[in-house]
This record gives C-alpha cells, sequence and structure tokens, in this order.
C-alpha cells in the first residue's frame, strides 16, 4: 500500500464530520486514519493529543462557520442585501450532522468550550443585529429581532437536519423570513 500523506486540515475536516456525527466519542483516531487512509502516526505530526485535537477542530468549525460568513458579508453591501445572502446560507444547509449539538455537550463538561460556544453565539447574534440596525431599527428592535431570528434558526435545523432542502424551498423560506423580519416600518 502506498504511503498516504495526509494535511491537517484533511484530519481536521474529517474530525469536523465525525464530531458532528458523535461527539468527542466519535473521534477515533484509528477510524479516522482508515478513512483517510494513512497511519494513524500522521495524526500525532499535527496534533499532540485528542484533546489538542478537539480544540483545533472547534476553532476551525468557529472560523468556518462564524467568522468567514462574517467576513465575506462585511462589505459595504445594503442590508437587505446582506441579510438575503445570510439567510439563505444559514437556511441551505442540511445533512451536515449535529456539530453544535455536540459542541453543547461538551461545553456541559469545559468551561472552556462554554466560553467558546457563548462568544461565537454572540458574535451571531450580534452580526445580525447590525445588519437589523443597517436597516433602520433601533439597537434594541435590532438585538432582539437577531436574537429571535438565531433562535428561531436552531430550532429551524433541529427539525430539519436530516432532510435536503431545495432551492425552491430554500427561497420560498428565506422570503417568508425577510417579508416577517425585514418587512413593516423600521422603528
Amino acid at each position: 500500500m502506498p504511503k498516504v500523506v495526509v494535511s491537517r486540515e484533511q484530519w481536521l475536516q474529517k474530525g469536523m464530520e465525525m464530531f458532528a456525527q458523535g461527539g468527542q466519542e466519535a473521534l477515533v483516531i484509528e477510524k479516522m486514519a482508515a478513512a483517510l487512509q494513512c497511519s494513524k502516526s500522521s495524526f500525532y505530526w499535527y496534533f499532540s493529543n485528542r484533546s489538542e485535537f478537539v480544540r483545533q477542530i472547534v476553532e476551525e468549525w468557529r472560523a468556518r462557520t462564524t467568522h468567514q460568513v462574517i467576513h465575506t458579508l462585511s462589505d459595504d453591501a445594503e442590508a437587505d442585501e446582506k441579510m438575503l445572502v445570510l439567510l439563505r446560507q444559514m437556511f441551505s444547509v442540511t445533512m451536515r450532522g449535529d456539530f453544535l449539538f455536540y459542541l453543547r455537550k461538551l461545553a456541559l463538561e469545559d468551561e472552556a468550550y462554554a466560553a467558546v460556544l457563548e462568544e461565537t453565539e454572540q458574535l451571531r447574534i450580534d452580526f445580525a443585529s447590525r445588519i437589523f440596525v443597517q436597516k433602520g431599527f433601533s439597537e434594541e428592535i435590532a438585538l432582539q429581532k437577531a436574537w429571535l431570528l438565531y433562535h428561531y434558526y436552531l430550532g429551524w435545523y433541529e427539525r430539519h437536519k436530516h432532510t435536503p432542502v431545495s432551492e425552491e424551498q430554500l427561497e420560498k423560506h428565506v422570503g417568508l423570513l425577510r417579508k416577517e423580519w425585514f418587512g413593516g416600518r423600521a422603528d
């Protein structure tokens, strides 16, 4: 069997996939190495131990699902366009497991992960709030709308995480949300 060189990014990607399927318990180095078709020793080229791996998985997840989204949408675009892109991104992602569920479970056991989770969710809510403010809502109303939108998303994802969303369903849902949350008068 030829030697396969696996990158840190490939290990992190596989780790995020496995974590989303079963949390820390699913991060079995031997199984991931087999799936990546490499030796488990390559894991230790990048990570000193499993705990370090989990920490880096969570950091990578946060970078991909929060920081990249915020960075992508933080240009001079109009509020309507930002909200449209944000909603499409939020509600088009299904069939990716339960990363957030397992992170919440981990956060109950480890204060460091509780802090990361709290910071990440606050970043998400604050970002949405800024879009509502840009649209003309007061800071108080904008924060309320952002909080409701985020918690609506959490419930929606829980209900739809195992089913694909068609483009037609996505556009219908996004249209409804834009009308309900963005429509009407700004105060």
